[in-house]
């Protein structure tokens, strides 16, 4: 049964059908301007290295802890997140923050930042939620060795469609763990939405094939991601609640079984800081 109105909501409170879930994600490397990936930091739920076999599609369909925790549900129930409360800490303040809420869906990891020669990625395996790609987005991200400048590529990929599509994208990673995110070409923007600027269609199935052009060095992880919800931190130790339900237009994210939960963060302007996030994510069913 779905959750549609507000009385459905409170009929699964009642019925006792919800579930908090608390996580602390302790301190990465710096960052400001841009958006990181707490994942590779220590805490709650552990450090996920987003590594595979290089360049072959790993679905990620999370089990016990390795992903934010939420129980399951019977069948022929529907399970929503209903909100998420941040907290931050921060080395010295910077200023107030965002966060983006995702399901990773899966990655294609290890892919090779020094190469100017074609990269073919393995799509053996395919998504495990969302399978027809719509609302899928890319998500690239620098792990294991850092970028060591800002580089150009070709990523050649399959719509939700099933279009052939190409699209030419700057790379401004620059660091550790950061999440390239920015105009299409020019590391100038590189502080916009999380996700490759990727046109056409309305989702991504897959990535076929990465080409760079300016290769900027290090190791990059592709995600392929769900987006579930954005909100702006408050200031430094100062909860902050999303709630979906209330302040959200009763958009509540539908969490399906096996979904990896994670968020990027950004902070606000000045010198790069370490950031440690904690909290907790309300799940109902019905």
């Amino acid at each position: 049964m779905a959750i549609r109105r507000l009385s459905d909501l409170n009929a699964a409170f009642d019925a006792g059908k919800w579930h908090l879930q608390r996580f602390q994600k302790n301190a990465g490397p710096a960052h400001a301007l841009q958006w990181a990936d707490p994942s590779f930091g220590s805490g709650q739920p552990p450090y996920d290295a987003r590594v595979g076999v290089p360049l072959e599609f790993t679905p990620a369909v999370a089990q016990k802890n390795d992903a934010i925790w939420f129980p399951s549900v019977a069948s022929g129930e529907e399970r929503y997140l209903v909100s998420a409360t941040f907290w931050t800490s921060q080395a010295t303040f910077n200023g107030p923050g965002s966060v983006v809420i995702y399901d990773l869906l899966g990655y294609y990891p290890l892919i090779d930042g020094d190469s100017n020669d074609p990269q073919e990625l393995d799509n053996t395996q395919s998504l495990p939620r969302y399978t027809d790609g719509k609302g899928v987005v890319a998500v690239m991200v620098n792990h294991i060795a850092p970028a060591i400048q800002n580089g150009v590529c070709t990523i050649e990929y399959t719509d939700s469609n099933d279009v052939a599509r190409s699209a030419t994208v700057a790379i401004p990673n620059l660091g550790q763990n950061l999440v390239v995110s920015g105009h299409s070409s020019g590391s100038a923007g590189n502080y916009g939405t999380v996700n490759l600027p990727l046109p056409g269609g309305h989702g991504v199935k897959r990535i076929d094939r990465i080409t760079h052009t300016t290769a900027p060095g290090g190791l990059h992880c592709i995600y392929l991601a769900r987006i579930l919800g954005s909100a702006v931190l408050g200031d430094n130790l100062v909860a902050y609640e999303k709630d979906f339900a209330l302040k959200d237009g009763f958009r509540l994210p539908r969490i399906y079984d096996g979904a990896w939960l994670g968020w990027f963060d950004r902070i606000g302007t000045g010198t790069s800081r370490t950031v440690t996030a904690f909290g907790n994510f309300v799940f109902a069913w019905s």
